[in-house]
């Protein structure tokens, strides 16, 4: 029998993906960080951390600095 995993959306590209294989973030003030367990959070799928043109959208959309927001993505390009 099928183990079946709760779906979640990709934030950018708006694909549903298990959750288990999504980056988990949330914004924090003014600063977006890892899920800490409370809050509103957002998922990004794998391909779109690698896509540069997407996240270039999603900067400007979470007011983040585009080299900086690279820069924290590029943690979870390289397993962490």
């Amino acid at each position: 029998m099928k183990k079946s995993y709760p779906t979640r959306m990709c934030i950018t590209c708006r694909s549903r993906h298990p959750q288990h294989t999504l980056i988990r973030l949330q914004q924090k003030d003014s600063e977006v960080t890892v899920f800490e367990g409370m809050g509103r959070s957002f998922y990004l799928c794998n391909t779109c951390v690698d896509d540069e043109k997407k996240i270039k959208g999603l900067s400007k959309r979470l007011k983040q600095d585009f080299e900086q927001f690279t820069q924290f993505l590029g943690k979870f390009r390289d397993g962490q």
